[in-house]
């Protein structure tokens, strides 16, 4: 199982469709973040893809992230808005050979940047 190919087909599908500003990797710097970003979102493939010989099988994590309101409160809007497209983009990919499912969703707040986020996790099945 080649990890590019797969980040490859992800970029395919989720650069630009939930948000203009698609990162791959887990290391966000809060200074790299321009000012006039509201959003972003990170994707990361944390464990490897398991090659089952006929099929491989992993793990995606979409870290989708809300610059707080001036309040510091979270901004469900932006938050919202960014797991509609999600859920559309999953729900209309159609690869032969990858598969996408969502599995759970839990909120969590990044202090190293200090935004808002929503991790999503995804199963990928490779045919």
């Amino acid at each position: 199982m080649n990890i590019s190919s797969i980040e490859t087909y992800l970029n395919s599908i989720f650069d630009n469709t939930i948000s203009n500003n698609t990162i791959f990797g887990y290391m966000i710097e809060k200074s790299t973040i321009p000012d006039d970003w509201n959003e972003m979102v990170m994707i990361e493939v944390p464990n490897g893809v398991a090659d089952m010989d006929a099929y491989g099988q992993g793990t995606i994590l979409v870290w989708l992230y809300a610059r707080p309101l001036l309040s510091g409160k979270k901004n469900v809007a932006i938050m919202s808005t960014l797991e509609k497209r999600l859920n559309e983009v999953i729900e209309s990919s159609s690869n032969s050979t990858y598969q996408i499912s969502r599995r759970l969703t839990y909120t969590s707040y990044d202090t190293d940047i200090d935004w808002h986020c929503n991790v999503v996790e995804l199963n990928i099945l490779i045919v």
